[in-house]
């Protein structure tokens, strides 16, 4: 035990100073107004997931998640997963972070396979995107109007085609999935008393935050200094093909798009109404924006703090392939666009 101990300091150690000696090489190449952003951006970023992750964790001790996850039952059934996925994919409606940690500890435990808690991490990433985008749909159908209205039609179009591609998946291999184990996998009714589970979610959320920072400080940072430099700035390299379909003013909506939905709303708002932007048009580049934040989001968030979910690299292939799914139907969705566009 004292050797395993041993070892396990040293790796903390070991991960702590790379973390910091990455994160410091970073900053040097940074200007000093995005450092100061990027660090804001990972304080909150800390702030918020350990928040829902205490929330989460003493929920789910105290057993109330488990009862609440009777709303996502009947999908749970239909792919031939384990209950314990259902009340993970309840805690996704606030937390994706929260879902995947009690997806983590029920693999842990024995619960769940390997290929059980991935599973139940892909069903449950569209759940949290989908209440993700509902927070701020409301002011940006009130701006857009039916253009928004589109938008998301196209974009809860694709949720819908991840998830139940997933379902679809995780029901086709359930005999695999199955062998040698029981089927039902229902949880346990266990209710730790308020106290312990208040101990239980802080120990939790105390461990996961410290190998989150030590992930994302150094990830996000590096992103950022990419982003700096152009690294991810397209536009000067489209192909003709793409140029037929939006005009010069798209570019400003797609710019807009990375400071947020509320951005490139306003942005589009004028150029709908000076008839710059056709409503397709607008569809298509908030589309592409979306292709877009889905890479430097799983780059910046989504591999770091999925590493400090999941054990060993399944953290990695689980914010790759959901970053995959999202946007291969994404476009699709954009290919719609695309046929309705040359169509009009």
């Amino acid at each position: 035990m004292n050797s395993s101990r041993k070892k396990q300091h040293f790796r903390l150690i070991v991960a702590t100073i790379l973390s910091l000696v990455a994160s410091l090489c970073a900053a040097y190449c940074m200007e000093s107004s995005e450092l100061w952003r990027n660090w804001n951006t990972i304080f909150r970023i800390l702030l918020e997931v350990g928040g829902l992750t205490l929330a989460a964790a003493v929920l789910e001790a105290r057993g109330i998640l488990h009862k609440l996850g009777v709303v996502f039952a009947p999908l749970v059934r239909f792919a031939r997963l384990p209950a314990e996925i259902a009340a993970a994919m309840t805690a996704a409606l606030a937390s994706g972070t929260a879902a995947g940690l009690m997806l983590a500890s029920a693999r842990t435990k024995g619960k769940l396979s390997r290929r059980e808690m991935i599973y139940g991490a892909l069903v449950c990433s569209p759940v949290s995107i989908f209440m993700f985008n509902l927070s701020m749909m409301f002011p940006v159908l009130a701006i857009l109007k039916m253009a928004g209205v589109w938008y998301y039609i196209a974009s809860y179009a694709s949720l819908s085609g991840m998830l139940l591609a997933v379902l679809m998946c995780a029901r086709f291999t359930a005999s695999r999935r199955m062998a040698g184990r029981a089927p039902d996998g229902a949880p346990g009714n266990e209710t730790a008393p308020w106290p312990l589970a208040i101990r239980h979610g802080l120990k939790r959320t105390g461990k996961f935050l410290l190998r989150v920072a030590l992930l994302t400080m150094p990830v996000l940072l590096w992103t950022a200094v990419a982003i700096q430099n152009g690294v991810f700035d397209f536009t000067g390299e489209l192909p003709a093909g793409v140029r037929e379909y939006l005009p010069p003013a798209a570019w400003t909506v797609f710019a807009a798009r990375f400071g947020g939905m509320l951005s490139a709303a306003g942005a589009a708002s004028s150029l709908l109404e000076q008839q710059l932007l056709s409503m397709p048009q607008l569809v298509l580049v908030l589309l592409a924006g979306n292709v877009i934040n889905g890479v430097v989001r799983m780059l910046r968030r989504g591999i770091p703090v999925s590493l400090g979910i999941y054990p060993g690299t399944d953290g990695m292939w689980i914010a790759v392939i959901s970053a995959v799914l999202r946007i291969g139907f994404t476009l699709f969705a954009m290919g719609i666009t695309i046929l309705i566009i040359s169509r009009g």
